[in-house]
């Protein structure tokens, strides 16, 4: 099983690598926005469809919840590794502050003023998130971006999981 879902794994890393050029593209260019957000809903419906796969191809059309859950939950870890490998890369060599000073950017018109007062956030609170974002170290923002994708990946897996499973064959 570990060994499909590092073929699967490396796969889905590959495309979230171009996710994630997709979503820093997004603040040149337009058509990039959509094609980030594709991929972001696209991936359980790619998992699933590579789990069930799995139990098809390998496991002669039976799974087990926990088997499913396995190998979704393994998947999506190495698509992890890898993205959070690649996005290292990418804060250390080539971003140079540039998302960081989009996101400033964007928090600083009217309408996003406006709606982070609308949730009770101030100003302040604002300039110390970016400020705290500037402070980071590449390797923070990678590790921090990575386990968020962990946390995700154990959520995402569970109905994926429900999804895949199959106790007898039909």
């Amino acid at each position: 099983m570990q060994a499909f879902a590092r073929i699967d794994g490396a796969i889905l890393g590959l495309l979230w690598i171009g996710s994630f050029a997709c979503f820093v593209g997004q603040f040149s260019y337009a058509l990039c926005g959509p094609l980030w957000m594709l991929t972001l809903v696209g991936t359980p419906v790619w998992v699933t469809l590579r789990t069930m796969r799995f139990r098809d191809r390998v496991l002669d059309g039976v799974m087990t919840f926990r088997r499913a859950y396995g190998y979704s939950l393994f998947t999506m870890f190495n698509a992890s590794l890898i993205l959070a490998a690649a996005q290292f890369v990418y804060f250390q060599f080539m971003d140079d502050g540039f998302i960081v000073s989009q996101y400033a950017q964007l928090f600083s018109t009217p309408e996003v003023e406006a709606l982070l007062k609308g949730y009770g956030l101030t100003t302040e609170m604002v300039d110390e998130t970016i400020q705290l974002m500037k402070d980071m170290r590449p390797i923070d923002l990678s590790l921090q971006l990575l386990y968020s994708n962990i946390m995700a990946t154990m959520i995402l897996s569970l109905p994926i999981a429900l999804i895949s499973r199959r106790q007898n064959r039909k």
